[in-house]
């Protein structure tokens, strides 16, 4: 684990459950990082250590460890609403670039495990 995850870890520790969210200014301020960098250790946090970190659009707003299996639930509402809108888009997008270049993709999702990790 990278020193800006592992900082980042230890503050979340103190932001357990949704109420105690902590917003990307405040994680900011105390890691000392720019907000692209703490997303991207966030990210990895999640999918390379599998530590269980939410983030909601609703107040309170922020980061923060789920504690419980209601968190988890929201939380994967909302990333599998977001998957399905960005889907959405590439789809029109797709059809859209055909019928004006020519060019034909094909989806291709991969949910592949992390490097050197068995699959789930």
């Amino acid at each position: 684990m990278e020193h800006l995850e592992r900082r980042i870890l230890e503050v979340l520790q103190q932001h357990q459950g949704k109420p105690h969210a902590i917003t990307v200014a405040e994680l900011q301020r105390e890691v000392l990082a720019a907000t692209r960098q703490i997303r991207a250790a966030i990210a990895k946090l999640v999918t390379e250590h599998r530590i269980p970190i939410a983030s909601t659009v609703h107040p309170p707003y922020g980061f923060y460890l789920i504690t419980s299996a209601a968190e988890a639930k929201e939380c994967l509402a909302q990333y599998w609403s977001r998957v399905e809108e960005v889907a959405k888009r590439a789809k029109v997008l797709a059809d859209v670039v055909k019928e004006q270049f020519g060019v034909e993709t094909q989806l291709e999702l991969t949910f592949e495990p992390p490097a050197g990790e068995p699959p789930a």
